[in-house]
């Protein structure tokens, strides 16, 4: 069976991924610049401009691939994807967001595993891995349904809004020998 050229969601959800265009990053810095929601997270400048030119990045051949979740009018109401591709390594590192008006049906949770699978089916990923604000607890829940397994704590490993902070690390590894 081919492998698909993007992640896909079960039918019966509310909401489908298709590639993320220049035009959604209206939508997006609206949902994430509403209060609390980069709160426990490392976004900085979540400004349309600032959108559209990272959405301008993700190239088919890019080392970054990110996806819009929409809904049935196709509205962007969350974005899920791969960052720091590393095909010859084996590995890439989820990343997610949803509008709060979403959350709580289990969206970002299908999205999520679909890129896992997909990352791994189409990539050939062996690890991938998220890196979460300590803080963050429902992306640490998220993370944990997904059953990917915290592995430890990165003291002081980013900067937030010039602050070093510290993440958990957590990762899917994938035994390369086990067909798929």
């Amino acid at each position: 069976m081919p492998t698909p050229a993007l992640p896909t969601l079960p039918d019966t959800l509310p909401a489908r991924l298709c590639p993320l265009r220049t035009d959604d990053a209206a939508a997006w810095s609206r949902y994430l610049s509403l209060p609390g929601v980069t709160e426990h997270t490392s976004w900085g400048d979540v400004s349309e401009m600032a959108l559209r030119q990272q959405i301008a990045g993700y190239l088919p051949t890019a080392t970054c691939l990110r996806w819009a979740l929409v809904d049935a009018d196709d509205r962007l109401i969350g974005t899920v994807g791969l960052n720091g591709i590393d095909v010859p390594h084996g590995r890439g590192e989820l990343a997610y967001d949803l509008d709060p008006r979403w959350q709580g049906q289990g969206l970002a949770t299908h999205a999520a595993r679909a890129v896992l699978e997909w990352g791994h089916s189409a990539h050939a990923l062996v690890r991938i891995q998220a890196t979460v604000l300590d803080s963050n607890a429902r992306s640490i829940a998220l993370l944990e349904r997904l059953g990917m397994q915290r592995e430890g704590l990165l003291r002081a490993y980013r900067r937030v809004r010039g602050q070093p902070r510290d993440f958990w690390m957590y990762a899917q590894v994938e035994d390369p020998a086990s067909p798929r």
